[in-house]
């Protein structure tokens, strides 16, 4: 097949014809100013991952259609801001799920309580977000480790990770209100 064409205009037309290599390259090329994109918006961390993963499924939909993007790099930034906006708005409205749990009480369901209700809700997710989210809220690894233990791309595993706890939000954030956690 031949090596990857360096400019974005031929790595989207290389994309487009199957090549799924380019757009890992696309990736490698524009991650890293997505992510300060994010950061600048949510600030370092969980968020600003989750709202470059969730960008990066938006544009590997967008680009396996034909619509026109003129200048890649700067498009990408955009998604990524209007990514993190999302991520802020709907943290702001539901739960956020982080490592460290509660421990105490809220309105009488206790830490252990609330762990139990994750870790069904969890069980209960398909088996391709149900692994990461387990290994990450559960078992307390780093995305990283994630990656290697399943032998997957770490930028794969955010998504699943991301996609994965936007699900338990839909799914239990009823639940957790009730509780007095929201």
């Amino acid at each position: 097949m031949g090596p990857l064409p360096s400019d974005d205009g031929l790595l989207v037309a290389a994309f487009r014809a199957g090549r799924g290599r380019a757009f890992d390259r696309i990736v490698e090329r524009h991650y890293p100013a997505m992510l300060r994109v994010a950061e600048q918006r949510c600030g370092e961390g969980a968020l600003a991952d989750d709202a470059v993963q969730t960008a990066l499924v938006r544009a590997h939909r967008y680009l396996r259609g034909t619509g026109p993007v003129e200048n890649l790099g700067a498009w990408l930034r955009r998604v990524v801001h209007n990514c993190a906006t999302d991520l802020l708005k709907s943290e702001r409205r539901g739960v956020e799920l982080t490592e460290d749990l509660p421990a105490g009480e809220a309105e009488g369901v206790e830490g252990k309580e609330l762990r139990k209700i994750l870790e069904d809700a969890i069980g209960k997710l398909p088996g391709i977000y149900r692994e990461p989210l387990l290994m990450r809220y559960i078992h307390g690894l780093e995305a990283r480790e994630i990656a290697e233990q399943l032998k997957d791309n770490i930028h794969s595993v955010k998504s699943r990770i991301a996609r994965g706890r936007s699900e338990l939000r839909r799914r239990i954030g009823g639940v957790l209100k009730k509780a007095g956690y929201l």
